[in-house]
């Protein structure tokens, strides 16, 4: 296994992009476009790129990774804090073809010392531990973020809201008629198409820093993102105007049938509008009544207001596994092993104390 450039990535991506779509599936941060893009807007020409393959004549049957300059031996799955879900093999779920790829991993020379993948969905993570531990190499599971989402297939948007907690309820019913009847001062609108993209992300960069959110690490990608999304008919931005000034965004993408709500701001000094509850019921709506999507997924995070929203919760996790093969990686599956232990003892001694609950 050789390293590839990000110029090479790039190309073999470009190459096998059919088969990599048809791959990924239900997750759209292993789809080709995000990758390209991902390669594009956060990869640097100094990282050196992986592909440990089951079978070179399938593409999609394979584990991208990179490696950072001066820390060569610790190998990442290809993603960030943008991608909400990483498939260790996209589109392949299969214990013996994931064997086959650690295999390849496992004989790279130089060897690696760590190799860190998250985040992902727990099967994923139980088969991908599961072939790392065959392989002989030392493993820990960890959580990485609480996902919310909303099967719904079939449901209508006026039994969604009815199933809504009564706060929540109650204040989109007496927000929404105050924003429908502030005599044309105020305005929803709904952008999907390329032509629209741009206007709408200089309201979303308007409104951005005068939210809570902290400054973008990569300005251009979600700008990017979104006219890549648009290209492709999966963009659904919402934005709430109070006159000429916009005063709340959301940015959702809907892809194979399922919704993904990405990024959210709205401008504190006009809370009383409450246009984030009010936009948000605008883009639900769209996802339940016109894209008549099966799922909505709000990605990353527990924030409090989504379980007001989602009906159902999964956790998403990490595997860090350590190679006995190199002083490094024994020294750190050392490390991993002895912390896992201590926090498998703290857990016991907190539920054998009287009157406590352990954590869950």
């Amino acid at each position: 296994m050789k390293p590839l450039t990000r110029a090479d990535l790039r190309d073999w991506v470009l190459r096998h992009a059919q088969a990599i779509d048809l791959a990924a599936s239900d997750n759209p941060f292993a789809c080709a476009e995000w990758t390209l893009h991902f390669i594009d807007e956060v990869a640097r020409d100094d990282w050196h790129f992986w592909r440990p393959a089951a079978d070179d004549d399938q593409p999609q049957r394979s584990m991208l990774l990179y490696t950072e300059r001066g820390r060569p031996g610790d190998a990442r799955a290809l993603t960030n804090y943008y991608a909400s879900l990483y498939s260790p093999i996209v589109g392949c779920s299969e214990l013996a073809a994931m064997q086959h790829v650690v295999q390849v991993l496992t004989e790279a020379r130089p060897g690696f010392d760590t190799v860190n993948l998250a985040p992902m969905a727990e099967h994923d993570a139980e088969l991908v531990q599961s072939a790392l531990r065959s392989c002989g190499w030392i493993t820990r599971r960890y959580n990485c973020h609480g996902n919310w989402h909303l099967p719904c297939e079939g449901l209508r948007f006026e039994d969604y809201m009815a199933q809504r907690p009564s706060q929540l309820l109650n204040t989109w019913r007496r927000k929404s008629k105050a924003f429908k009847s502030a005599g044309g001062e105020t305005r929803l609108q709904l952008v999907s198409t390329p032509a629209e993209v741009d206007a709408a992300m200089d309201a979303y960069e308007a409104i951005y820093p005068r939210s809570w959110k902290k400054p973008e690490p990569y300005p251009r990608f979600v700008r990017g993102w979104a006219a890549t999304c648009a290209a492709r008919g999966w963009l659904r931005l919402g934005i709430a105007w109070v006159g000429d000034t916009p005063i709340a965004a959301q940015f959702w993408f809907t892809r194979n049938k399922r919704a993904y709500i990405f990024k959210l701001a709205y401008d504190e000094a006009q809370s009383k509008w409450s246009a984030g509850t009010v936009l948000s019921a605008m883009l639900f709506e769209h996802s339940l009544e016109v894209d008549r999507v099966v799922e909505i997924d709000y990605l990353t995070g527990d924030d409090g207001y989504k379980r007001s929203w989602m009906n159902d919760r999964r956790e998403r996790v990490g595997v860090i596994a350590c190679s006995p093969r190199t002083l490094r990686g024994l020294l750190r599956g050392v490390y991993e092993s002895t912390g896992a232990l201590r926090e498998r003892w703290r857990r016991a001694s907190v539920a054998a104390a009287p009157g406590v609950a352990a954590p869950q």
